[in-house]
């Protein structure tokens, strides 16, 4: 197992595209509501067991230089990243690495991004790079059907680069207000749901 600040180093190249399942949690292991990444904090939860995939960030690259190392899946209030927070807080995925299999396709409607399937193809290698940077990855969790179905149609291509099996290819409801529908804008029915996918034992 890599010590978290190895962590880190290896996966440097990535801090304004990417980020880790670690959100601030007051003295009694509860969520703040804080949605900026803790990195003072994270040190103790950070961990490379599992890679947790959403399609492509949304909004517009506007500022992305600008903003703080991790930033991406911790959007200030007023996203619904801090359901995933909700989702993770308490599970082996806590702390796990997070990143965007289009990080360079800005959309907030999934439906629109459409790329290639040359491109489709890149963006799985790399992923698989990231995998093996990684080292200790055994599960990719995949947030939406559109990021499950690209990754998962490259499962033996997957298997035979890192050793994860297509069985361990797994899907969760998306967070974004567009799954409503789902998850009724609500943390708590989020995290039940992630819950029931992922096949961990209900909690509060």
């Amino acid at each position: 197992m890599i010590c978290p600040m190895d962590l880190f180093a290896k996966m440097a190249d990535h801090t304004s595209i990417d980020s880790w399942a670690v959100w601030e949690l007051d003295d009694s292991g509860e969520l703040t509501g804080k949605q900026t990444f803790p990195t003072a904090n994270a040190l103790e939860d950070v961990h490379g067991r599992a890679i947790i995939v959403a399609l492509n960030p949304g909004g517009t690259e506007t500022g992305l230089a600008n903003r703080p190392k991790w930033s991406n899946f911790h959007a200030p209030a007023g996203h619904n990243d801090i359901f995933l927070a909700h989702a993770f807080r308490g599970t082996p995925y806590w702390g796990a690495y997070m990143t965007d299999l289009h990080p360079s396709i800005w959309q907030s409607n999934s439906a629109l991004v459409r790329p290639e399937s040359e491109l489709v193809q890149l963006a799985v290698e790399d992923l698989i790079a990231k995998v093996n940077q990684l080292a200790d990855v055994d599960t990719i969790v995949c947030i939406g059907g559109h990021c499950y179905r690209e990754v998962s149609r490259r499962a033996k291509l997957i298997e035979s680069q890192t050793g994860i099996s297509p069985e361990s290819i797994l899907r969760i409801t998306h967070y974004s207000g567009s799954a409503s529908g789902k998850h009724r804008n609500s943390a708590s029915v989020y995290r039940e749901l992630v819950h029931q996918e992922l096949g961990l034992r209900a909690s509060s």
